[in-house]
């Protein structure tokens, strides 16, 4: 059993896994909370050789709070998670703010993020000038975005990929740098990325007015709709004639219709610099970190790209570039549908072709790489010391890209990942167990004889508290092929009512197996619950684990102590795009197999 895959850091997807998520939980007040702001004096905010000086100052028991707030996978993804946006955890802060010596109070104040770009100690953020104080702007600006670059330690990505959306004619943020301090604690470089509201919509649009909302693994599909975070008043609606003209069988009455509500050309061009740009984490590749705008001008949708700094990277979680695709993404519904006609086909690949010989400029992108290294070098060499140890894999990525995209596209890509499933956990059961042991007691003749703990499952409606229980932990004797060994603890007991095993194995990456406590899931430390059928010699999953497992005892040398507890849901996996990445890499068959070896023993020795 290998080691676990960050997927969490994807998802968000989620994605990724990173990315945007949560970019303003709050609606902006769409078209009615539009104010006449006079002269655009933003263009010196973004200006691209400067560094934003940003200064928080707030309670520290605020700060703090502020902080550690985080998310939780369980109330994300469990249930009818369709029905509705993702929900925000994080709550607003009351701050006083200077922006390059303007100082403005009671500035409200939150954590940003999904998942992968969660971080306690360099939160990214997010300030909302008129929380508080109606009206209240910096240069005209109702929101500011700073990104902690968590998910890019080389921190140049994002501003990279918002630029080369630009230089395709696509709207799309501004982007440049600050430097923040809070409370006096220097927190480093973060990146200023205009914020996607209707302040921007009004800039970069004839009539900026239109519905809003950001797609946070979310698509056009029917019944997904639902998640799509409205940024004002829009009640989604508007969506519907997209979600129903991509339905329709017919070819060429589908291509019509959907040029009838999406601004076709405009769409070509950002799925194919999503594609160009290696946007792993965006809509094409992961139904991720995007905005779709009803652009009332024209009365159709356009998509704007978001959380984008899963680009330019060699490698990501959802591929492998050494054997593709990486000339083509199409996990996206809309991309999906496209390109699997071919008209469709061949007018994005003419597009992706076109933009790569026009928009791409190995040089020119090398030399602004050059440019903001030598800008924010000073602040990032003082508060994060090897970021400069990223760069090569962002220049690699630009000088090797052209080559890789040309081939593929010479080659004709194709596209044959199925479209993602049900995108939600289905909840079948929960695990509470307390457990002792001592360590290297795996494959103890008797596993109730071993150790000691209590075990309640439930599946449905029904509750069994098992008896009597044992308990076994150790070094997992049948690690996949060229995957470290994972330390396993196994908890056993009897169910009275059928003489049925239930199992619980809980997996820890051997660098973690220390007293802590830990989400168990798909990151890191990873859980099964089985249920072993005597009469036919089955261990049949009841579901993974997501909650937390706790180890008060916990050392990796034979006889030491062992103990702990286990609270979790028990789920099955309807969504498999966190799931099929986790169990992926995971050998359940072989931890059947040890759960029924053991359970064998345990129904010989009854």
């Amino acid at each position: 059993m290998p080691r676990r895959a960050l997927i969490l850091s994807v998802l968000a997807t989620l994605a990724a896994c990173g990315g945007g998520g949560d970019d303003s939980a709050t609606p902006d007040g769409g078209a009615d909370a539009a104010i006449d702001a006079g002269p655009d004096l933003t263009p010196a905010l973004f200006a691209p050789d400067h560094i934003v000086d940003v200064a928080i100052t707030m309670a520290p028991a605020d700060w703090d709070a502020l902080r550690v707030q985080t998310r939780s996978i369980t109330e994300m993804i469990e249930g009818d998670c369709l029905a509705q946006p993702f929900p925000s955890p994080f709550t607003k802060f009351a701050a006083t703010v200077t922006i390059d010596g303007t100082r403005l109070d009671q500035v409200g104040i939150k954590k940003k993020g999904l998942l992968g770009s969660l971080n306690t100690e360099k939160p990214s953020l997010k300030l909302d000038f008129d929380e508080y104080v109606a009206g209240q702007r910096y240069l005209g600006l109702e929101k500011l975005t700073l990104n902690n670059a968590n998910q890019d330690p080389a921190y140049v990505r994002q501003c990279l990929a918002y630029a080369m959306f630009r230089k395709a004619g696509l709207v799309a943020s501004r982007c440049n740098f600050a430097r923040v301090r809070v409370n006096g604690a220097d927190l480093g470089v973060y990146v200023n990325v205009e914020s996607v509201d209707h302040e921007f919509t009004r800039r970069n649009f004839a009539n900026g007015d239109g519905n809003l909302y950001e797609g946070t693994l979310s698509d056009f599909r029917p019944g997904w709709t639902g998640t799509f975070d409205p940024k004002g008043t829009g009640d989604r609606s508007d969506l519907a004639p997209l979600v129903d003209a991509l339905q329709l069988t017919d070819d060429a009455a589908m291509d019509a219709a959907v040029a009838a509500t999406l601004d076709r050309e405009q769409f070509e061009s950002y799925w194919a610099m999503e594609v160009i740009t290696g946007q792993w984490d965006g809509y094409a590749s992961n139904r991720n970190n995007y905005f779709v705008f009803h652009d009332l001008g024209t009365g159709k949708h356009v998509l704007l790209p978001w959380g984008v700094d899963g680009t330019f990277q060699p490698d990501h979680p959802f591929g492998d570039p050494a054997t593709g695709p990486n000339a083509v993404a199409a996990a996206g519904f809309l991309a999906n549908r496209l390109y699997g006609t071919a008209t469709g086909r061949a007018r994005f690949l003419t597009r992706e072709r076109a933009l790569l010989a026009t928009v791409w400029n190995e040089a020119e992108l090398l030399a602004e790489v050059d440019r903001m290294v030598a800008l924010i070098g000073p602040i990032a060499d003082a508060t994060d010391p090897g970021w400069r140890a990223a760069l090569g894999d962002v220049r690699a990525f630009i000088n090797g890209r052209r080559a890789l995209l040309t081939a593929e596209l010479d080659a004709g890509p194709t596209w044959t990942e199925p479209l993602g499933e049900y995108p939600c956990l289905d909840v079948r059961g929960t695990v509470e167990s307390a457990f002792s042991t001592t360590y290297g007691t795996l494959g103890a003749p008797n596993p109730l004889a071993v150790g000691a703990g209590t075990m309640t499952v439930t599946v449905g409606a029904a509750t069994y508290v098992t008896t009597p229980v044992g308990v076994m932990a150790g070094r997992d004797p049948n690690p996949q092929p060229g995957q470290p060994a994972s330390e396993l603890v196994q908890v056993f007991g009897r169910r009275a009512t059928d003489g049925h095993i239930l199992a619980v194995v809980v997996a820890w990456p051997q660098a973690w197996f220390v007293p802590f406590t830990f989400d168990v899931g798909f990151a890191g430390v990873f859980g099964v619950a089985f249920d072993y059928d005597p009469g036919t010699d089955t261990a049949t999953e009841i579901g993974f684990l997501l909650g937390t497992v706790r180890l008060d005892q916990a050392r990796a040398v034979a006889g030491a102590p062992v103990a702990g507890a286990i609270d979790a849901h028990a789920d099955l996996p309807g969504m498999p795009m966190f799931a099929r990445a986790a169990l992926r890499s995971v050998d359940r068959a072989a931890l059947a197999a040890s759960v029924r070896a053991s359970a064998r023993a345990l129904s010989a020795a009854r």
